[in-house]
């Protein structure tokens, strides 16, 4: 019997997820498109597509199956992009997998640049885009370059060009790389038009990696140590140095400030304990990531994370380009959920609401302007978006406060997700 509902679950679930005609109506779209917003609008989808946005009198007339959602009161927002997420790997089972993408979804999460590449996440987006999976939109980094996996010039000219022939969207790098291989690996993805991007290896250095046309340095990795900011309070000199360099190089950068900072500076046990995303793990997960923040908290170093704020708020403010990324599944790091996280650290790095509504969104539309369009409620763009029951304008915390998800044209309604998240919890005993 309760196999058989779960099978039915599952059945009415995909159902009522499938992309179709949809019109949402007398909704405030705000769109990320430039500064438009339409007030008492009407937004229409076909399929995975938006085909109109604008007067509920000039709307397409629908037919044959179709669904009406009613968006009074409500707030339309492009779909957040998490820039810096994991993803399921080869001995993960059908539980984890379904779960963590799902959760994704859960947070207002629709697209996620995976960054650390197993050959079974491309079954996942197929999977994903046919609606067998629900899951956000992912690209997928290709197995790490680094230290460890590369020992030579020749191995990492090879694994460049190994990985851009399978079809990866980038090459993902960690630390440990010789300057030579680094060059090796920049120039050989530059010719293969193949971008490369994440940390920074300790002997290359940020300005070199700027230099070199890395796509995004992640986490701010290497910026401290390069300015200064892991020995003393960084000067408004320091931090410009930073905005013109970046600018100039065109790279993106991807901070995880929540986890970073947590990382480097420590975390308040008690507030990481007590939020509510940590009953979709297990009890086993929450303990384990209990005893490492507890170890961090022993030599944490708060000037880290008071310098990472003030850097992240100079490249914002300053027009260099970046997008948000979480790093999630992490330490108090639930997919989806994480987002929200790195938005309140955000927030308290002192960035407008504004601003952080376009690092969630057009920020990464720009980036991967040359793969589709998303990131902004537009003709043409992929259907994406979050329907809020408060304006995120007023409050970046309202950006929690979701009604429903859209991906591709598939509809989640909070119903729908509040099951599936109980269903979550209740696997994991909590």
């Amino acid at each position: 019997m309760r196999l058989f509902i779960a099978i039915l679950c599952s059945i009415m679930f995909a159902t009522f997820a499938l992309a179709q005609k949809i019109q949402i109506e007398h909704v405030t779209i705000i769109s990320m498109d430039g500064n438009k917003v339409h007030e008492d609008a009407t937004l229409a989808i076909e399929g995975d597509r938006i085909v109109y946005v604008g007067p509920a009198d000039k709307a397409p007339q629908l037919h044959g199956t179709h669904s009406i959602i009613d968006g009074t009161g409500k707030f339309l927002l492009p779909g957040l992009v998490e820039m810096h997420g994991h993803l399921p790997a080869a001995g993960w089972d059908k539980d984890r997998t379904e779960e963590t993408l799902f959760l994704y979804l859960a947070g207002g999460v629709t697209t996620v640049r995976g960054m650390l590449g197993d050959p079974v996440q491309f079954d996942l987006r197929e999977k994903i885009t046919s609606g067998d999976i629900a899951g956000p939109t992912l690209y997928l980094a290709a197995p790490s370059l680094n230290g460890r996996s590369v020992s030579s010039v020749d191995e990492a000219i090879a694994k460049t060009k190994q990985y851009a022939a399978e079809g990866w969207d980038l090459q993902k790098l960690h630390g440990g790389l010789a300057p030579e291989e680094y060059e090796a690996i920049a120039t050989t993805a530059k010719a293969l038009n193949y971008p490369f991007g994440g940390h920074v290896s300790a002997d290359v250095g940020v300005e070199a990696s700027l230099d070199a046309g890395q796509i995004s340095i992640d986490h701010l990795d290497g910026f401290l140590t390069w300015l200064g900011g892991d020995k003393h309070e960084l000067t408004d000199a320091e931090l410009q140095k930073a905005v013109d360099s970046t600018k100039a190089s065109n790279t993106w950068v991807v901070p995880t400030q929540a986890l970073m900072n947590m990382f480097l500076s420590g975390g308040d046990l008690g507030a990481l304990l007590a939020r509510p995303e940590n009953r979709y793990v297990s009890k086993e997960t929450v303990a384990a990531w209990q005893e490492r923040v507890e170890d961090i908290n022993k030599d944490a170093n708060p000037l880290l994370a008071q310098n990472r704020q003030r850097l992240i708020k100079a490249l914002v403010d300053g027009g260099a380009k970046v997008a948000m990324g979480s790093d999630a599944p992490q330490v108090f790091s639930v997919p989806g959920f994480s987002i929200w996280r790195e938005i309140e650290t955000l927030k308290d790095a002192g960035l407008t609401n504004n601003q952080i509504l376009a690092l969630g969104t057009s920020a990464a539309g720009l980036y991967f302007a040359d793969k589709d369009r998303f990131g902004a409620i537009k003709v043409g763009a992929r259907a994406d978006m979050i329907l809020l029951n408060a304006d995120p304008r007023e409050n970046i915390m309202n950006i929690t406060k979701q009604a429903g998800v859209m991906t591709g044209g598939r509809w989640y309604s909070r119903q729908m997700i509040d099951k599936r998240l109980e269903d979550i919890s209740k696997r994991h005993g909590n």
